[in-house]
């Protein structure tokens, strides 16, 4: 018997040699085929048990031959599931059982017509499909732009496909079905003449078509085909039509997706024709403005126009459906026509009321809860409390707190006073103490708030008909509410409140200029008369105009280093008086006194305090003029005094009268440029007269108004001011996109719904069969809110861009039951990728039932990977916080890889994620640094039957077993060739292996037990990751001991001194490297040769039965 010692070295050297001479053994071959014939042959677990040869050679393989006999145990580990940390097979101690289990199919994924993860991608894929159509409907518009001025014969625009196409499509006629030869004739064709080919053959959609274009009876064009506006014309048109359809409502307005660029197109149409309304009718008759006003103020799409017309001329119907704010956007009469007196109150100055109010509610909700009333003289001593209640109960201004201290402590007096519910509504003893802890209970104080709610509302309902301050000061609930809300003092007069309602200059005298500014009355009490100050247009160019001094502003501010540079550039200059309400009497040098005023004091201390300046005008190092804080709340006031432009221009009578307002004079000097000190006279002739304002080199400012000569201006004829179009337009912009962005939602829930496990037969039928997933929603369940939303068949063909036309109910029955990686299949003959996707959305059989999902790892594998990662990058470090932070951030990438895994549809998904290929790496103890993607996708797509190949000859050797665990061909696509019925043919392949590997050891150790003992550990080498890996497993614990010459007593030693003794001969690390192996083993059979010289060990025992524990 030659020694163990070159016995390992002889086979050491060439070991695929010598597993390949045990491969070819007659009986290690046929055990071999026959394996390979039956294992997918297989029905179930009971079946391969059942079947000893093919049960007992997968036992012998994993190392498992001694537990043949236990089938009933054995069973309970194939049927584990791998990935749950608490099934059978991952609670023993043992990881061949594990392995065992990971190696077959009998606990296959759960059958699912669609994953998480493919729900998910398809209905992402559903909400980018909209973003994708917008974005290529605005490269076909740019491609015609670009290309239809070129165009100069009838022929160069019917022979270029996308040109046609791009016309067509505008006016909604369809390119596969129109006739060039027609097209040619109708573009040429006189539209005055009754007889043409297109007043007599062409149709509305075709005479449309040629009024848009300029071509001679030859087909020659003079100049361009088309004028600029009909180019523009068309481009808006197609825009338009472009739109999506989200929902197709049978019944109502469809909601389409309305992309940024149709929104500037219906702010734009609103604003040009909105000026030309004269009554309601002309309004709701046009589908265009009505569905942007109902987009504007949240309507919703199916509000009728009959409604709506209510809505605009009936405060009190307006009132009652919640759309005051509509009814003030606007200025009809009850009769629909339009009124030229403006709103006692506007949308704004409603809105500033309305949030006074709020903030009365809340204090008195806060405060009635609050410790620091203690009795019913703490509640009427604070005036705001106490003045609130009496508002909510209708006890007027003139009631007295000690008449409602009465009420409040004495029930019988309050009944007595017909006051009885104001009593009850409070907890306050006969001294008026608290009766109990709190003055009032949830449903008390909610009585109040609701009765005072109850006043609010009866104030915006009756607001709406008010044309003299006088029907405000005669209803005294309406009088109550605005003291209550204004916190106006008692002693302040109903005569002394009429007065600051319509006089100015009292109100600011006694403090209450919010109070004369929420309203539109003049001196005499009636409505202001609105004038046409501007029109929407010109409201929109003043707008723009200040939002680009504001861009000015912003850029320009945080380069500035000094404050005589910020006063030096004008623009800068009148942003900051306009912000901050610096009248033109503030002179430079007092403008510079106050930005350096470091005391905190004074009138303009708020100026000083935005700024950085110090008393000599320069920056501290490092410090801005304007923090990023302190350029926004410069913006924000700036901002606000273009709400306050807006607000005051419609009741500007005439050029004198703006001119006398400071801040609407500073807010057009900041807007328009002009010099802050520039004269009134100045101002009113740049306003009154274009020449002057040409030749002062402010035409526009000029052109954005409409000051007759004499400084007049015209009553206004429009339904709304220019403040109110403004109002609309800044509504339209900010909610244009949350009706598409809703409805997209809703389809994307009620797929996922319709996708889920169905709880209710009432509810959601389940999709189980690709018949089911074909249903419409009518026929799929019982509810009716989803009827007419796209049904699971028509979101997917919307996800994938496809239409039902391109691929009808019959044709996606066939698609979704062929095999979708099958390169010779049914879906890879139609050559399309969005279909091919598709398919790979879904989990059908071919007989039309759920499948189980194809992974490009299974679950199996991609649980060994999760648990060799864990182990293998916590392996070198001891107990503490170190390791626990290491083994948190494992659980981490565990977790990423399990979900990124689940989305890995081809080899580049995979190779794309370095998080996912790191982890596989690590999991199998090879560097990431390495393995660039390029190198790692040779070795992928190498082909492992090729010896020649790289995987074969130049990459590690560990590759093989990795590339054949995934299911991607040799061109990175995920295939099903892979997949076994019971066992994958990767797992096949490493069962073969290993059954090779364990025949080669059993006969080496008939003849020498220490060789069989080093082949076992070279084999298990790499997957030891703890000491205590090796303390568990007698073969590879006698292996050290032996090649270290540790005594046997050591084995009786506590387990933690045996590991730091075994620790100090044993690197980890070095059990990873090959070589360092192989030294080891070189070692340990020497020394084993020189225990073993004559006899031999008791090996073949250790390594067939007492070198297993069990949980």
């Amino acid at each position: 018997m030659i020694t163990a010692s070159l016995a390992y070295t002889i086979l050491s050297k060439d070991m695929t040699s010598s597993l390949n001479k045990v491969a070819a053994q007659a009986t290690v071959k046929k055990d071999a085929q026959y394996y390979a014939d039956n294992i997918n042959k297989v029905k179930d677990v009971d079946d391969f048990l059942g079947d000893y040869k093919l049960y007992s050679y997968a036992m012998k393989a994993y190392g498992l031959e001694d537990m043949t006999y236990a089938k009933a145990f054995m069973k309970k580990v194939l049927e584990s599931d791998l990935t749950d940390p608490n099934s059978y097979a991952n609670k023993l101690s043992d990881t061949r059982y594990r392995e065992f289990a990971a190696a077959f199919n009998f606990n296959a994924p759960d059958k699912d017509v669609q994953t998480d993860a493919q729900e998910d991608d398809l209905i992402g894929l559903y909400k980018q499909s909209f973003v994708d159509a917008d974005k290529a409907a605005a490269a076909e518009s740019t491609y015609y732009s670009n290309n239809i001025d070129s165009v100069q014969t009838v022929d160069d625009l019917v022979n270029n496909t996308r040109l046609r196409t791009y016309v067509l499509k505008t006016f909604k006629i369809d390119p596969t079905y129109a006739s060039k030869d027609f097209l040619r004739q109708v573009l040429t064709s006189d539209l005055s003449d009754p007889t043409s080919v297109v007043n007599t053959q062409g149709g509305d959609k075709y005479k449309a078509l040629a009024a848009q274009f300029s071509f001679n009876a030859d087909g020659t064009v003079t100049g361009t085909a088309q004028t600029a506006a009909q180019k523009a014309s068309v481009i808006e048109t197609y825009t338009l039509n472009s739109q999506s359809v989200i929902i197709d409502n049978a019944v109502g307005s469809d909601v389409v997706y309305v992309s940024k660029t149709a929104a500037d197109y219906n702010k734009a149409y609103y604003t040009a024709k909105i000026g030309t309304i004269t009554n309601v009718d002309d309004l709701v008759a046009d589908a265009r403005l009505t569905s942007y006003i109902k987009t504007a103020y949240s309507m919703g799409a199916d509000f009728t126009a009959p409604a709506l017309r209510m809505v605009l001329t009936d405060p009190s119907y307006a009132q009652l459906m919640g759309f005051t704010n509509v009814y003030n956007a606007f200025n009809f009469k009850s009769d629909g026509s339009t009124s030229t007196t403006a709103r006692a109150q506007t949308i704004d100055q409603a809105n500033k009321l309305a949030s006074a109010a709020s903030s009365t509610a809340n204090y008195y909700s806060v405060t009635s809860q609050s410790s620091g009333i203690t009795n019913v003289d703490d509640l009427l001593g604070d005036s705001v409390m106490a003045r609130y209640i009496k508002d909510a109960y209708g006890l007027g201004v003139n009631f007295s707190n000690a008449e409602l201290k009465n009420i409040l402590t004495d029930s019988a007096y309050a009944a007595a006073q017909g006051q009885a519910g104001l009593n009850a509504d409070f907890n306050f003893n006969a001294d008026g103490s608290i009766n109990g802890s709190v003055i009032q209970t949830a449903a008390q104080r909610k009585s109040t708030t609701d009765k005072s709610a109850a006043n609010a509302a009866h104030f915006n309902a009756m607001i709406g008909n008010v044309t003299n301050v006088d029907d405000i000061m005669s209803d005294p609930v309406a009088v109550s509410y605005l003291r209550t809300s204004m916190q106006i003092a008692d002693s302040v007069s109903d005569a002394t409140l009429r007065t600051f309602l319509v006089d100015p200059a009292a109100a600011s005298a006694q403090g209450y200029s919010d109070v004369h500014d929420l309203f539109n009355f003049k001196t005499d009490g009636s409505v202001a008369t609105l004038y046409a100050t501007q029109t929407a247009a010109q409201s929109a160019n003043t707008s723009s105009k200040a939002d680009s001094a504001a861009v000015y502003y912003q850029s320009t501010i945080a380069g500035i280093s000094n404050v005589d540079q910020l006063l030096a550039d004008q623009k800068l200059n009148n942003f900051v008086r306009n912000a901050y309400g610096i009248p033109a009497t503030v002179s430079d040098v007092d403008l510079r006194a106050i930005l350096t005023d470091q005391s905190g004091t004074g009138t303009y201390a708020d100026v000083a305090a935005a700024f950085n300046f110090k008393a000599d005008g320069s920056l501290e190092d490092g410090l801005a003029a304007q923090t990023s804080s302190q350029i926004t709340n410069t913006k924000i006031a700036a901002g606000a005094r273009t709400d306050d432009y807006s607000s005051r221009m419609a009741t500007i009578a005439n050029v004198d009268e703006l001119i006398a307002d400071p801040a609407i004079t500073n807010f057009l000097k900041s807007t328009y440029d002009l010099a802050f000190d520039i004269t009134d006279a100045e101002l009113k002739s740049i306003l009154t007269d274009a020449t002057a304002a040409a030749a002062a080199g402010h035409a526009d400012l000029n052109a954005d108004f409409n000051f007759a000569a004499d400084g007049s201006l015209p009553a206004v004829s429009s339904v709304q001011t220019a403040d109110q179009a403004q109002t609309t337009n800044d509504n339209y912009m900010a909610r244009y996109d949350d009706e598409r962005d809703e409805a997209i939602e809703e389809v994307a829930d009620n797929y996922s719904s319709m996708m889920a496990d169905s709880t209710s037969l009432l509810d959601t039928a389940e999709i189980k069969t690709v018949n089911d997933f074909l249903r419409t929603n009518a026929s799929a369940d019982f509810k009716k809110s989803n009827d007419n939303l796209p049904d699971p068949y028509h979101v997917a063909l919307q996800a994938f861009g496809l239409t039902d036309q391109e691929v009808p109910r019959s044709m996606m029955r066939k698609i979704l039951t062929s095999d979708a990686y099958d390169p010779n299949g049914y879906i890879a003959s139609l050559k399309d990728e969005r279909i091919t996707n598709l398919a790979r959305a879904f989990n059908f059989g071919p007989d039309g039932k759920a499948a189980a999902p194809l992974q490009a790892l299974p679950d199996a594998t991609l649980a060994k990977y999760a648990t060799d990662y864990k182990a293998h990058v916590t392996m070198l470090l001891k107990a503490g916080p170190v390791k626990d932070k290491a083994s948190k951030d494992a659980t981490t990438e565990v977790d990423y890889f399990a979900k990124g895994m689940a989305k890995v549809q081809s080899l580049d998904d995979f190779l794309d994620d370095s998080r996912l290929t790191d982890l596989v790496l690590k999991a199998n103890n090879l560097d990431p640094k390495d393995y660039d993607k390029a190198t790692l996708k040779k070795i992928f797509t190498s082909d492992p039957d090729d010896k020649k190949s790289y995987l074969n000859t130049k990459a590690d050797a560990r590759f093989k077993d990795i590339v054949a665990a995934f299911n991607f061909d040799k061109e990175g696509n995920l295939t099903r060739a892979k997949i076994g019925a019971i066992q994958n043919k990767a797992a096949e392949a490493h069962t073969q292996d290993l059954f090779i590997k364990q025949t080669l050891e059993t006969q080496q150790g008939e003849s020498n037990d220490g060789v069989r003992l080093a082949l076992y550990f070279s084999r298990k080498a790499p997957s030891i990751t703890s000491i205590y890996s090796i303390l568990g497993d007698k073969a590879l614990y006698q292996v050290i001991t032996t090649a270290y010459s540790l005594p046997a007593q050591i084995s009786s030693m506590d387990v933690a001194k045996q590991a730091d003794l075994i620790n100090r001969f044993v690197k980890l690390e070095d059990l990873q490297d090959p070589k360092k192996v192989d030294k080891l083993l070189r070692r340990f059979t020497a020394m084993y040769d020189v225990q073993n010289s004559t006899q031999q060990s008791p090996a073949l025992q250790i390594l067939t039965g007492g070198g297993t524990q069990q949980a």
